[in-house]
């Protein structure tokens, strides 16, 4: 029988062993994904190269630096994602080692007292236990009792073998994440100070851009083609409707959500996505200074740069993509026609086709693809019409 020392050892073992391979495994899916996003920047990189003789406008030339800016940000964001993963490996491997090299100091004291035991008692042959047995049934049994002893060692011997491989595997992890790490803080360090002269760049550009009264025209010509963009995307997840509402009933239940109010029934009762004042409501404007009508397909919410943009009901994450115009977006199907909109984010925290549930953060209020600072644009959809997002937001205080 098992001493219950033995058995703990058996299961801390067991425990660590797996969640070392569930991290192996996520770092791997992790490194892959950002193989994608250097990818990414390395063809859009090539896209403007081929465009850079032909004359663009400042709007052209600002959208693509946000553009180019927001793929870096999302790159860096995700390098401390993956160096916090690989830190957190380290230190599952530094536990397995503390509880591994335990084991193995149990059993080699434990070997080590059954040689020098036999050394003492002056241990004779097998073959001559055997002979100088007073019985057949007592030969019988002393053979038995030798098999268990040298299956015994020989177990024990192969324990000792096993934990010190494992050891040495933990070991060998250490050291392969750790210059992961210092890889990896290069590459920020060196797309972080991409990342400072191009944002000089863009402040630059966008001062230009607000100078000139006919760019600025330009500028806002490119939201409402951008708002066309969104209106698009939507009537393509539309189409798509039928399959995602069996998967988010799936994950519905896979999460165990307590029953709640269907969407449609939280009118006014709904959780904002930030705190924050809105500084641009729904519906049509006219800019009394360039002359021009505009419609704001949702509300703007005045937001600290880096602060939590947080899902206002559950859902199925449909699509995170940039829009020139809108910068970052992410969009959430709710279920039932119902679609909540979030752009100018930065820092996305969720991947597509993963569910979230109510007051989770996808993401982090930024200036991408915006031209007054940092803000949230937040819109609410139902099947393809666009609906006044501050009349399902509970009222403000």
């Amino acid at each position: 029988m098992k001493s219950p020392f033995r058995v703990l050892f058996i299961f801390m073992t067991s425990v660590l062993a797996g969640q070392t391979q569930e991290i192996e495994k996520d770092i791997r899916f992790h490194s892959g994904e950002l193989d994608k996003i250097r990818r990414e920047i390395t063809e859009f990189e090539k896209r403007i190269g081929e465009t850079s003789n032909r004359e663009k406008s400042e709007i052209e030339r600002l959208n693509e630096i946000d553009e180019e800016i927001s793929l870096v940000r999302d790159l860096l964001f995700r390098l401390r994602r993956e160096e916090k993963r690989k830190r957190h490996a380290i230190e599952q491997a530094e536990k397995a080692i503390v509880v591994k090299e335990a084991e193995r100091d149990s059993l080699v004291v434990r070997y080590t007292k059954r040689v020098v035991t036999s050394y003492k008692k002056g241990r004779l042959s097998d073959l001559e236990k055997l002979l100088n047995s007073e019985s057949w049934s007592q030969a019988v049994y002393r053979a038995k009792y030798l098999k268990i002893i040298s299956d015994y060692d020989k177990a024990l011997a192969e324990e000792i073998r096993r934990t010190l491989v494992e050891i040495e595997r933990q070991q060998s992890i250490q050291k392969a994440e750790l210059a992961d790490i210092t890889k990896i803080d290069r590459e920020k360090s060196s797309r972080k100070k991409w990342l400072e002269q191009r944002r000089r760049v863009r402040s630059k550009q966008l001062d230009n851009l607000k100078r000139d009264r006919q760019q600025m025209t330009v500028a806002l010509k490119e939201r409402q083609k951008s708002a066309r963009e969104m209106e698009a995307i939507i009537t393509r997840l539309e189409r798509e409707r039928a399959a995602r509402i069996a998967e988010l009933e799936r994950r519905r239940k896979e999460a165990e959500m307590v029953a709640s109010a269907p969407f449609r029934q939280l009118k006014g009762k709904l959780p904002w996505p930030i705190e924050g004042a809105v500084i641009s409501r729904f519906g049509t404007h006219r800019n009394p200074e360039l002359k021009t009508v505009t419609e704001n397909t949702g509300i703007d919410i005045r937001g600290k740069t880096g602060s939590e943009v947080k899902a206002i009901y559950d859902g199925i994450v449909t699509t995170v993509t940039y829009i020139r115009g809108y910068g970052n977006t992410v969009i959430l199907d709710h279920g039932d026609g119902f679609y909540s909109v979030y752009t100018h984010v930065i820092d996305v925290e969720v991947d597509e086709n993963s569910y979230v549930n109510a007051r989770d953060v996808i993401a982090h209020v930024g200036d991408s693809g915006s031209l007054e600072g940092a803000k949230l644009h937040f819109e609410i959809w139902e099947n393809r019409a666009k609906l006044n997002p501050q009349s399902w937001l509970r009222k403000q205080r």
